[in-house]
Protein backbone atom coordinates (compact mmCIF):
# COMPACT_ATOMS: atom_id res chain seq x y z
CA UNK A 1 0.00 0.00 0.00
CA UNK A 2 0.88 3.72 -0.83
CA UNK A 3 0.35 7.22 1.84
CA UNK A 4 -0.43 9.17 -1.18
CA UNK A 5 -2.85 12.08 -0.51
CA UNK A 6 -4.12 14.71 -2.38
CA UNK A 7 -0.73 16.11 -3.59
CA UNK A 8 -1.72 19.34 -3.65
CA UNK A 9 -3.53 19.12 -0.70
CA UNK A 10 -0.14 17.32 0.70
CA UNK A 11 2.31 20.30 -0.26
CA UNK A 12 0.15 23.10 1.27
CA UNK A 13 -0.46 20.85 4.65
CA UNK A 14 2.80 20.15 4.64
CA UNK A 15 4.87 23.13 4.26
CA UNK A 16 8.12 22.69 6.41
CA UNK A 17 7.14 24.52 9.37
CA UNK A 18 6.98 23.37 12.81
CA UNK A 19 3.75 25.55 14.35
CA UNK A 20 0.22 25.71 14.57
CA UNK A 21 -0.28 27.94 11.71
CA UNK A 22 -2.42 27.34 8.57
CA UNK A 23 0.54 26.25 6.70
CA UNK A 24 1.75 24.34 9.40
CA UNK A 25 0.62 19.96 9.32
CA UNK A 26 -2.70 19.60 9.80
CA UNK A 27 -4.42 16.78 11.98
CA UNK A 28 -6.44 15.38 9.40
CA UNK A 29 -3.06 14.22 7.47
CA UNK A 30 -1.30 13.52 10.46
CA UNK A 31 -4.58 11.58 11.31
CA UNK A 32 -4.10 9.62 8.12
CA UNK A 33 -0.42 9.22 8.04
CA UNK A 34 -0.75 7.48 11.93
CA UNK A 35 -3.72 5.12 9.99
CA UNK A 36 -1.34 4.27 7.28
CA UNK A 37 1.34 3.76 9.27
CA UNK A 38 -0.42 1.72 11.96
CA UNK A 39 -1.78 -0.58 9.18
CA UNK A 40 2.17 -1.04 8.01
CA UNK A 41 3.42 -1.63 11.57
CA UNK A 42 1.32 -4.89 11.95
CA UNK A 43 3.30 -6.32 9.04
CA UNK A 44 6.59 -3.98 9.57
CA UNK A 45 8.67 -7.90 9.48
CA UNK A 46 7.49 -8.33 6.39
CA UNK A 47 7.07 -5.47 4.22
CA UNK A 48 9.65 -1.85 3.74
CA UNK A 49 8.75 1.62 4.64
CA UNK A 50 10.55 4.34 1.97
CA UNK A 51 10.25 7.91 3.57
CA UNK A 52 11.58 10.74 1.12
CA UNK A 53 11.57 14.20 0.26
CA UNK A 54 13.83 16.71 -1.15
CA UNK A 55 15.41 17.89 1.94
CA UNK A 56 15.23 14.76 4.06
CA UNK A 57 15.37 16.22 7.13
CA UNK A 58 12.32 17.16 8.53
CA UNK A 59 8.58 15.93 7.36
CA UNK A 60 10.37 12.39 5.77
CA UNK A 61 11.99 11.54 9.12
CA UNK A 62 9.07 12.33 11.45
CA UNK A 63 7.17 9.80 9.30
CA UNK A 64 9.84 7.37 9.69
CA UNK A 65 10.53 7.92 13.18
CA UNK A 66 6.20 8.13 14.05
CA UNK A 67 6.50 4.35 12.12
CA UNK A 68 9.12 3.16 14.28
CA UNK A 69 6.94 4.73 17.46
CA UNK A 70 4.22 2.56 16.15
CA UNK A 71 6.22 -0.33 15.66
CA UNK A 72 7.52 -0.38 19.39
CA UNK A 73 4.38 0.45 20.74
CA UNK A 74 3.50 2.66 23.88
CA UNK A 75 5.74 2.60 26.32
CA UNK A 76 8.91 2.24 24.42
CA UNK A 77 8.98 5.50 22.59
CA UNK A 78 12.70 6.05 23.70
CA UNK A 79 13.93 2.45 22.00
CA UNK A 80 11.85 3.53 19.13
CA UNK A 81 13.69 6.80 18.82
CA UNK A 82 17.31 5.15 19.35
CA UNK A 83 15.94 2.74 16.60
CA UNK A 84 15.14 5.57 14.33
CA UNK A 85 18.18 7.20 15.00
CA UNK A 86 20.30 3.99 14.04
CA UNK A 87 18.81 4.45 10.65
CA UNK A 88 18.61 8.37 9.82
CA UNK A 89 21.73 10.34 9.40
CA UNK A 90 21.36 13.44 11.40
CA UNK A 91 17.70 13.96 11.24
CA UNK A 92 15.56 16.82 12.72
CA UNK A 93 12.09 15.35 12.63
CA UNK A 94 9.11 17.83 12.38
CA UNK A 95 7.77 18.08 15.78
CA UNK A 96 4.35 18.66 14.90
CA UNK A 97 3.69 16.42 12.88
CA UNK A 98 5.13 14.51 16.28
CA UNK A 99 3.14 16.22 18.21
CA UNK A 100 0.07 15.63 16.51
CA UNK A 101 0.41 12.04 15.76
CA UNK A 102 1.15 11.96 19.72
CA UNK A 103 -2.24 13.58 20.59
CA UNK A 104 -4.01 11.00 18.00
CA UNK A 105 -2.57 8.08 19.66
CA UNK A 106 -2.76 9.67 23.13
CA UNK A 107 0.83 9.16 24.12
CA UNK A 108 0.90 12.09 26.55
CA UNK A 109 3.58 13.23 25.12
CA UNK A 110 5.72 10.19 25.10
CA UNK A 111 6.76 10.51 21.26
CA UNK A 112 8.03 13.75 21.81
CA UNK A 113 10.00 13.50 24.96
CA UNK A 114 13.22 12.02 23.03
CA UNK A 115 12.20 14.20 20.12
CA UNK A 116 12.57 17.29 22.28
CA UNK A 117 16.51 15.64 24.94
CA UNK A 118 17.62 15.07 20.92
CA UNK A 119 17.37 18.39 20.04
CA UNK A 120 18.65 20.20 23.14
CA UNK A 121 21.49 18.09 22.35
CA UNK A 122 21.86 19.09 18.62
CA UNK A 123 20.49 22.49 18.15
CA UNK A 124 22.31 23.48 15.46
CA UNK A 125 21.43 20.63 13.47
CA UNK A 126 18.86 22.00 11.45
CA UNK A 127 21.22 24.89 9.99
CA UNK A 128 23.71 23.12 9.19
CA UNK A 129 20.83 21.65 7.33
CA UNK A 130 19.66 24.58 6.02
CA UNK A 131 23.29 25.66 4.88
CA UNK A 132 23.64 22.90 3.09
CA UNK A 133 19.79 22.48 1.64
CA UNK A 134 21.02 26.74 0.22
CA UNK A 135 24.14 25.18 -1.25
CA UNK A 136 21.54 22.46 -3.20
CA UNK A 137 19.14 24.99 -4.46
CA UNK A 138 16.59 23.55 -3.28
CA UNK A 139 15.70 25.48 -0.05
CA UNK A 140 14.71 29.06 -0.25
Amino acid sequence: PVFAPDIAAFQRAFFDVEDGSAEGPVHRVVEDLVEFLTDWSRDALHARLISHCHMGASRSTAAAYLALGLHHGPGAETEAFDAFLRVANKPWPNHRMIALADQVLGRGGALVAPLDAYRRANPRRIMAYRRLNLKRGIFR
